[in-house]
């Protein structure tokens, strides 16, 4: 199936274009069955795309007003694409637990930067895994650059009884909010998880791949993820907003393009894993 382009959908459809009419009445549809659910309501106030919804879709747990509220958000949260999040934040997972096992050897604490990272669960439910079974020291800072994010992570930090970790409010493309997170010393492991994906200018993306290879030092592993495709990619574009409050429109892109990247920043891939639809991938990669 050939998906349409970032430039075509960035494109409003003709007035008579069939899927102008559709698409117009579907978001009028999910607007007014936003009230009844809950990730549709937060999808409307925060964005689609944004880690409060994220964090209600790592929860999977349905909530609305009443039994058709919570049915309706059953629906929304079993679709393609929030069942393909889910599945790319155990793959996350599974990459985090291997990048500490491969550090667990040296000497002195690990440290981890996690960017971008929402509401940061998949960071704070492996570190507390890695705390009960007596791991090596880990000092761990989780950045986002929207203040809710970080408040949700640092309240599910203490929720999991997780130590040793900084919350900051910071920029993921900024250099010098980069530099503070090296004033120690450059990073063992640094995460780069659903930020890339939300993002349409590729300059910025191929110039952050050039900023994190100066700050992870040398054989030290860089975790990030990959979307080449989705199913459900026009509908999003047409109906549903992102957290800038425009329409979310995604440009896809392939692993080798993104790997490319990866290498020019130093950069090698170690290991690569896609769900199962196909969606995401995540890719564990070692700085030269």
């Amino acid at each position: 199936m050939t998906l349409p382009t970032y430039e075509e959908l960035s494109r409003p459809l003709p007035l008579t274009h069939p899927k102008r009419w559709y698409y117009g009445v579907l978001k009028r549809v999910l607007r007014a069955a936003a009230p009844l659910s809950r990730g549709l309501s937060t999808g409307f106030e925060h964005g689609f795309d944004s880690g409060v919804m994220l964090e209600h879709v790592y929860r999977n747990t349905p909530e609305g007003r009443g039994v058709l509220g919570k049915a309706i958000d059953r629906v929304y949260l079993n679709s393609p694409g929030w069942q393909g999040i889910r599945a790319r934040g155990e793959l996350v997972k599974s990459a985090l637990s291997a990048a500490l096992h491969a550090q667990a050897q040296a000497s002195g604490p690990i440290r981890m930067l996690d960017v971008a990272c929402g509401g940061g669960r998949y960071d704070l439910e492996v570190l507390q895994s890695w705390q009960q079974r007596g791991g090596r020291p880990v000092q761990a800072t989780l950045r986002d650059y929207m203040q809710v994010n970080v408040d949700s992570a640092r309240a599910l930090g203490a929720e999991l009884g997780v130590t040793g970790v900084t919350f900051e409010r910071a920029d993921a493309f900024n250099d010098d909010d980069l530099a503070r997170a090296v004033q120690g010393g450059p990073l063992d492991i640094a995460l780069v998880s659903g930020l890339h994906e939300i993002l349409s200018d590729d300059a910025l993306i191929e110039r952050h791949f050039q900023q994190l290879g100066r700050i992870v030092r040398p054989g030290g592993t860089l975790i990030y993820t990959l979307q080449p495709q989705h199913p459900q990619v026009e509908l999003i574009a047409r109906a549903l907003p992102s957290h800038t409050g425009d329409l979310w429109v995604m440009r896809l892109r392939s692993a080798e393009l993104i790997e490319g990247w990866a290498k020019a920043g130093g950069f090698s891939t170690t290991a690569r894993w896609t769900e199962p639809q196909g969606i995401f991938g995540v890719v564990l990669a070692r700085r030269a």
